[in-house]
């Protein structure tokens, strides 16, 4: 029974190790996939504001004072509107400075940039497809994850394995 559930560690921390590298190495992939989507996002919030600026332009104001002047209107529907307005300017700033820091990050900068910059809408909007990047930074990542996986199978193997006399380290 004890070589049967020794097998049966030595095979989970195969199956383990596979299992983390695969995992790890799609954190690339889905970086590139969020980062595409928040580019559609970014290109259709631009495309809002160069209308806001156009509009202002035509008044001979900058946006700022013409969002500003509808937020200050006594009348209701522009205030409604400075609003919308002001929420257009927003997102678009939000969604360009996210979009460039993303863009920009260098593989050792992508996990913190995308942590920093996370929208959970543009999450949900990432239709993930997996794959297994053969590139430096996919390399560097399923090499991450097989670092991983030997802890937590040394620790699986330790819960799952019963504790002889001799033997209490976890390695």
């Amino acid at each position: 029974m004890r070589s049967l559930l020794q097998l049966f560690a030595g095979l989970l921390d195969r199956v383990l190790a596979v299992v983390l590298a695969i995992t790890a190495a799609q954190a690339p992939i889905y970086y590139a996939q969020y980062t595409q989507v928040l580019a559609g996002v970014r290109l259709e919030a631009e495309a809002r504001y160069l209308e806001l600026q156009q509009e202002a332009r035509r008044l001979h104001m900058s946006v700022e004072a013409f969002v500003t002047r509808h937020e200050a209107s006594g009348e209701p529907t522009f205030q409604a509107s400075g609003r919308i307005h002001r929420n257009t300017l927003t997102r678009y700033r939000l969604y360009d400075t996210a979009f460039q820091a993303l863009r920009s990050a260098s593989p050792t900068q992508k996990p913190e940039r995308l942590w920093r910059y996370f929208d959970r809408r543009i999450h949900d909007a990432v239709q993930f497809q997996p794959g297994l990047p053969i590139n430096t930074e996919g390399l560097v990542w399923a090499s991450l994850g097989l670092l991983l996986a030997w802890p937590l199978a040394a620790l699986a193997r330790w819960l799952l394995l019963p504790q002889s006399p001799g033997r209490r380290s976890l390695s």
